[in-house]
């Protein structure tokens, strides 16, 4: 059985992974948030982020306080959450559809889903289906947040019985925790 290019584009990407440390400082002198990324580069050198634990970032902020600006995050990024869950200290918001663009970002620019046989990326010609939920935890003197976007493309033609899985580039989860450190008054944080 012949492997698929996605898969071949996945069995590569496993083997070049490289992990790197981003760090974005919201004051000059002390950081108070530290975002972490796990880096992949496919066979394409498309580059995106690893996100099986999702994407960590520390605030050196109360957990009450954190919990409020994540909620409110969400809906300044325009994702009015579905969940939030004060017993696991979680926030979600799921199904979220994508076609081409979302938010004025292509869609490729937000997830690495392969591509189709004329060279185009699958998350630019499909619909993008995407999950994202993010996780509040104490992180002594600090309190955790990390972020998992995880998502599908329906090829067109196709069903969700061939969708295919995409690996996110790691935008929405920096702009989801730079909505949260302008929220807590850290408006330097990162980048857009």
């Amino acid at each position: 059985m012949m492997p698929t290019p996605a898969t071949s584009r996945l069995r590569f990407a496993s083997i070049v992974a490289a992990a790197a440390l981003v760090s974005l400082a919201g004051c000059a002198s002390t950081p108070s948030a530290t975002e972490e990324h796990h880096v992949v580069v496919d066979a394409d050198r498309d580059v995106y982020r690893q996100t099986e634990q999702g994407v960590p970032i520390l605030f050196q902020a109360p957990r009450d306080a954190v919990w409020k600006a994540l909620v409110g995050a969400y809906s300044d990024i325009g994702l009015l959450p579905d969940a939030a869950d004060t017993s696991m200290w979680a926030v979600s918001r799921s199904k979220i559809i994508m076609r081409g663009a979302y938010k004025g970002s292509r869609t490729s620019a937000l997830f690495s889903c392969g591509e189709t046989a004329t060279g185009s990326s699958q998350a630019d010609v499909g619909q993008v289906i995407a999950n994202m939920r993010s996780q509040v935890s104490n992180a002594g003197a600090s309190t955790r947040v990390a972020t998992l976007v995880d998502a599908w493309v329906i090829p067109d033609g196709g069903t969700s019985s061939n969708a295919l899985h995409c690996g996110s580039t790691g935008m929405l989860e920096a702009k989801l925790h730079k909505a949260v450190a302008v929220r807590l008054g850290l408006p330097s944080f990162g980048s857009d």
